[in-house]
């Protein structure tokens, strides 16, 4: 049973559904494509939605954090798959929603320190448990994040630090920014990996990976206890404690409880220790969740994982969690940061026979790595996908997505052409999905009257230099502006009005796949689909 109890008692089944605030609008609906006169907005398939009022041939339905009216011709679906791809910058963060109603979060971007947005993943995990699948009346101080699983594919913090956002609501700035307050977690999974204290430089901890033993390391954390005895010693750490934020998560995974109050379970993933995620196991026509990597060896008797050359960050990297979501004949693929010298280990371990097409191959893949260059060509090519979504972000030090991967994406993909259109494959990225309004600070009106001019000639005798004109008039950003003459007028400057997330919707009802993004404009959805028909002549 999911952790947190049914919350839906109806289901959208057509692409788009309008909504409106009186009922008599909803029984107008004629079900067109166009968005009407007087609707204010759409539901996509799949949604799940709550009953609140019947007039009629409208309901007044509570779902995406809205209570309105729909026509009955709308409801009547069936559960999906429902993955999101959220859109937290340079890194990686995904809730999925089985049919049965599982929720797991794999990854959760970087902390809301490092994020342009100031949001991560915690922020949207957030707005799902408390408007999206509660009614305005339910919602109260004691709502509680209910998750049935929590991966954090590996040690890098772009991955697990929304992860930590979320549970350890310890730290108030954590608590402030969500509206649930309360966070349960039946199960948290790792890849084994992890940092470790090695000596103090000065007043900075030096970190490593653990030692190397025939090329391998073989300092992995594993179980719940494994885990509490490399974090007893964080105030002083020794050799054999965990590092920094990598610890800190950690530490808040020892301390999360399942839903009835007993102590999270914590278990290390590869290929050797479980085929399938505990509970997502092949059963009838549910949904399975297979664990693919990282690839674990034996050394001295001891569970290891190979060390692969360049440095630290190709082993965390490499080493990344790696599962694919089956329902149906549908697959869709979760990478990590998989990289070149990782996928060459996969393809080698899966060489024998047709192992490694047949456990790769997917209908829709999470790019490797935020899209970045360091890709195994083969690799793409034997996942063969009809769409691949790429989680990249403004991180100006990486550049991702590169345009060679964003290329191989597509032409490693399977293709499909209809009356001089292009069905298949898609690329989807969060970057180019997330859209800004951008407007004059002095044109939204926080200005009580109209501010003067600033001319240079003005300089020597009236440079706004006290604290309350400089609040008024002049904007100081950094050391670079030493004159305040380089300081931009506050009326004149740029500033972001308003925020469109890059989310991506995958679902599926194990036959057809259907794709969704918020338009630019916040009013309506661009989506994509393609039928089970289309899919098998795709090639």
């Amino acid at each position: 049973m999911p952790a947190r109890e049914k919350w839906w008692d109806d289901v959208i089944k057509s692409d788009l559904a309008n909504y409106y605030q009186s009922p008599a609008k909803a029984i107008d609906d004629d079900g067109t494509d166009e968005v009407p006169s007087g609707s204010k907005g759409r539901f996509i398939w799949g949604d799940r939605v709550r009953i609140l009022d019947t007039n009629g041939d409208a309901k007044r339905v509570s779902g995406r954090g809205k209570e309105y009216w729909i026509n009955t011709r709308h409801l009547g679906g069936e559960p999906l798959l429902e993955v999101y791809i959220i859109d937290v910058g340079q890194g990686d963060g995904v809730l999925v929603v089985t049919p049965e109603g599982h929720n797991i979060m794999v990854d959760g971007g970087n902390t809301r320190s490092y994020q342009n947005s100031g949001k991560n993943a915690a922020d949207f995990v957030d707005w799902k448990f408390y408007k999206d699948y509660l009614s305005f009346d339910q919602r109260d101080n004691e709502v509680k994040i209910q998750l049935d699983a929590m991966i954090a594919t590996h040690n890098d913090i772009d991955h697990f630090g929304g992860l930590m956002d979320l549970i350890n609501l310890d730290d108030p700035k954590n608590k402030a920014e969500l509206d649930c307050s309360q966070v349960s977690v039946e199960s948290v999974y790792h890849a084994g990996l992890s940092w470790w204290f090695k000596r103090w430089d000065g007043n900075s901890a030096i970190r490593t990976l653990g030692p190397i033993e025939n090329g391998h390391y073989t300092k992995l954390i594993d179980d719940r206890q494994s885990a509490l005895q490399a974090i007893q010693n964080l105030a002083n750490p020794d050799t054999d404690t965990l590092n920094g934020a990598w610890g800190r998560f950690i530490k808040a995974v020892t301390e999360l409880k399942k839903n009835n109050g007993d102590p999270t379970e914590v278990s290390r993933l590869s290929n050797k220790t479980h085929d399938f995620l505990p509970g997502f196991e092949l059963n009838g026509d549910k949904c399975s969740i297979r664990v693919l990597g990282p690839i674990e060896t034996e050394t001295s008797n001891k569970p290891s994982l190979k060390r692969f050359p360049d440095g630290d960050s190709k082993n965390t990297n490499g080493h990344s969690v790696l599962v694919r979501l089956d329902y149906g004949d549908r697959r869709i693929l979760l990478t990590g940061d998989l990289n070149t010298h990782s996928q060459n280990h996969i393809m080698e371990t899966y060489s024998a026979g047709n192992s490694f097409i047949e456990e790769f191959k997917s209908d829709v893949a999470k790019g490797c790595h935020h899209g970045s260059h360091d890709v195994s060509y083969k690799f793409l090519k034997g996942l063969n996908p009809l769409c691949t979504v790429i989680s990249s972000g403004d991180a100006e030090s990486h550049d991702h997505p590169r345009p060679n991967i964003v290329s191989a994406s597509a032409i490693t993909g399977r293709f499909l052409e209809e009356n001089d259109r292009l069905v298949s494959p898609l690329v989807y990225m969060t970057e180019v999905a997330r859209s800004v309004k951008i407007s004059n600070i002095g044109s939204m009106k926080e200005y009580s009257e109209s501010q003067p001019e600033f001319h240079s000639e003005d300089r020597a005798t009236k440079v706004h230099d006290t604290a309350e004109e400089k609040s008024k008039y002049r904007l100081f950003l950094g050391s670079s502006q030493s004159s305040p003459l380089h300081r931009p007028r506050l009326d004149k400057v740029k500033a972001v009005k308003g925020l469109r997330y890059g989310l991506i919707n995958v679902r599926t009802d194990g036959k057809r796949l259907y794709f969704a993004q918020m338009e630019e404009s916040g009013k309506d959805w661009a989506i994509a689909t393609l039928s089970e028909e289309q899919i098998n002549r795709a090639e």
